[in-house]
C-alpha cells in the first residue's frame, strides 16, 4: 500500500490582509487628524521632552512666525486684542494655551502674555511637541 499525501488547498485566506488593511487605514486617518488647529495656521510648535496633557478646557491662541494672533480661525492685530478680550470674558475664567511658532518673535509672545494677565487670566500655559 503506498502512502499518498492529502493535497494541500491552494486558496488564499484574504481575511487576515484585509482586517491589517483595515487597521492601518483606520490608524492614519486618527493620526493625521491630531494635528488640530495648529496645520490650520501652519504653525510648528517647539519640541519639548517634558510635558503633560490636561483634559481642561483651553482657550487656544495661536501666534504664527509672521507674528499673526489667532482666535478660533480669525486674525487680530495687536490693536484688536481688546475685541477680543470682550468676547471671551463673557464665558468663565479658562485655562489659556498659546500655540507660538517657533520663529515668532519673543517681543510677541511677552506682549501677549502681558494682555492676558492685565485681563486676569492667571493660567497660561504653551504648546510644545515632544522630542522623538
Amino acid at each position: 500500500m503506498k502512502y499518498q499525501p492529502k493535497k494541500k488547498s491552494s486558496t488564499l485566506n484574504l481575511a487576515p490582509m484585509i482586517d491589517i488593511v483595515f487597521l492601518l487605514l483606520i490608524f492614519f486617518l486618527v493620526s493625521s487628524t491630531l494635528q488640530g488647529e495648529e496645520a490650520l495656521y501652519n504653525i510648528r510648535v517647539p519640541e519639548s521632552s517634558i510635558g503633560q496633557s490636561s483634559e481642561q478646557k483651553n482657550i487656544s491662541i495661536f501666534l504664527d512666525h509672521e507674528n499673526q494672533i489667532y482666535y478660533q480661525e480669525k486674525e487680530y492685530t495687536r490693536q484688536q486684542l481688546d475685541k477680543l478680550f470682550a468676547e471671551l470674558n463673557a464665558g468663565p475664567v479658562e485655562k489659556v494655551k498659546i500655540y507660538a511658532d517657533q520663529e515668532s518673535n519673543f517681543d510677541s509672545l511677552v506682549f501677549l502674555i502681558e494682555k492676558f494677565k492685565n485681563n486676569g487670566y492667571q493660567n497660561i500655559s504653551f504648546a510644545l511637541r515632544e522630542e522623538k
